[in-house]
């Protein structure tokens, strides 16, 4: 599925520069052209959807490989041997390699699904908590 977008993507990145001087052609000149507006349109409409559609199963593939409690380990340079938890939400914002948390302290996503609870024994942030029970 992504060599297709990737081709779809290719091919507007082609033909898009004479696409839009077409259609400044159009209007300077003031001829309007229905067909080459709703072309482009159509095809803007549906690569924007084949690309939402494909963001919403690799976000769901990610999450599914997250705790489910949404608790992640911290991220940065100080090397504790018991990291801080932080909670990066339903929809995590993922930045890189790392999650953003609720309260913007960088998360690995190290313990996946976290079966052997490693999560739960990592101290909670007191700034997500406070988010999350207000």
């Amino acid at each position: 599925m992504d060599h297709r977008l990737l081709d779809r993507l290719r091919d507007l990145h082609g033909s898009l520069s004479t696409d839009i001087s077409f259609v400044t052609r159009m209007v300077e000149d003031d001829v309007p052209r229905a067909d080459v507006l709703r072309d482009l349109g159509e095809r803007l409409t549906d690569l924007g959807a084949a690309l939402l559609r494909r963001s919403d199963d690799v976000n769901a593939d990610v999450l599914a490989k997250l705790p489910g409690n949404g608790w992640l380990p911290e991220a940065g340079a100080h090397h504790r041997a018991l990291a801080v938890a932080h909670h990066v939400g339903e929809r995590p914002l993922r930045c890189g390699r790392i999650y953003l948390a609720v309260c913007g302290a960088p998360c690995f996503p190290f313990y996946g699904r976290d079966l052997s609870g490693r999560t739960a024994r990592h101290e909670r942030c007191p700034t997500c908590r406070g988010r999350l029970f207000r």
